[in-house]
């Protein structure tokens, strides 16, 4: 017999005949017309070569190949129902897999202490690599299948990638508590540095991949003014650090300086510029849509941030 000539909704005839031993009940369970039902047992006899299922009394009784074939009948249908209903009804503690995540640190520090202890309870096998990338690098990991989610700014992308958005944060001025500079012009904690003194800082600027200018420094060249960025630093943790220990100023988004300044001895202050907010995103590769570990793992990604963070509209 060849496979592809035969019909496979021939084998939910089968099992509902064998449940039923009525072709009017199998009709019935099946949601079929009874001379539906009797067209397709007669499709199963001349496919198989047997009878399958004779009459005794007011009942069908299986044959002995019938009964022969019923397991591998169930086994079968099993098997198919399995492959449709791929990845909708997951059961994480069966992942055993590595996902590539890359992102910079202030991912790292908001969503990993929730999320590795999500996953330690509900998915204890799989494992989460997180590297830092540049964005063409990320890009190009994104496409070959080396990074399976990174996050990043909303940017124009590929078509070939998803994305998901996650919080909207802004950049913030951070320096040292007690910052000589900032004491002597009587700047306390939370209010904005003035432009000529903001120009007149030294300045650390993150950067990962050691480009000196950002969307700030574009607004200050329009207005004629410059800032003194005396080095660039690949992690927001090294930022913060610099600034903890010296007079230079440093940028950070917001969300990340609510989880660590109060911890750091740093003060805050607005930007002196009109900067716009950041919505930052979750990327992948449409190609992994439906692949059960990456969705049920961006899932909580999502909700880490939908539980743990407020819109920023709702922060002071």
């Amino acid at each position: 017999m060849n496979i592809q000539s035969f019909d496979l909704n021939l084998l939910k005839v089968f099992a509902a005949l064998f449940a039923e031993g009525s072709v009017t009940k199998a009709a019935e369970r099946l949601g079929v017309s009874q001379p539906a039902a009797s067209t397709s047992l007669r499709k199963l006899r001349d496919a198989l070569g047997d009878p399958l299922f004779v009459r005794a009394g007011h009942k069908l009784t299986p044959t002995a190949v019938a009964l022969e074939l019923r397991p591998e009948v169930e086994k079968a249908l099993t098997a198919i129902s399995g492959l449709l209903d791929y990845g909708t009804d997951l059961d994480p503690a069966r992942l055993n897999e590595r996902i590539w995540l890359s992102g910079s640190d202030f991912f790292s520090e908001l969503m990993m202490p929730r999320l590795l202890e999500n996953i330690r309870l509900s998915a204890p096998n799989l494992q989460i690599i997180m590297v830092d990338r540049v964005f063409g690098t990320t890009l190009d990991a994104l496409e070959n299948g080396t990074v399976d989610i990174a996050f990043w700014p909303d940017l124009d992308m590929p078509k070939w990638v998803n994305r998901q958005h996650l919080v909207t944060t802004r950049f913030e001025f951070i320096a040292r508590t007690g910052n000589k500079r900032l004491t002597s012009a009587g700047i306390a904690d939370g209010e904005q540095i003035p432009l000529g003194l903001t120009c007149d800082l030294s300045h650390v600027h993150f950067s990962p991949d050691g480009r000196t200018l950002d969307d700030m420094d574009l607004i200050l060249t329009k207005m004629g003014r410059k800032r003194n960025i005396i080095a660039t630093l690949p992690t927001f943790s090294a930022v913060l650090a610099t600034v903890k220990g010296s007079e230079v100023i440093g940028t950070m988004p917001s969300h990340l300086i609510d989880r660590l300044g109060p911890h750091h001895g740093i003060t805050r202050h607005p930007l002196p510029v009109d900067r716009a907010d950041i919505p930052l995103m979750m990327l992948w590769n449409r190609r992994s849509d439906n692949a059960p570990g990456h969705r049920w793992l961006r899932g909580q990604i999502a909700e880490c941030f939908a539980r743990l963070y407020s819109p920023l509209s709702s922060q002071s």
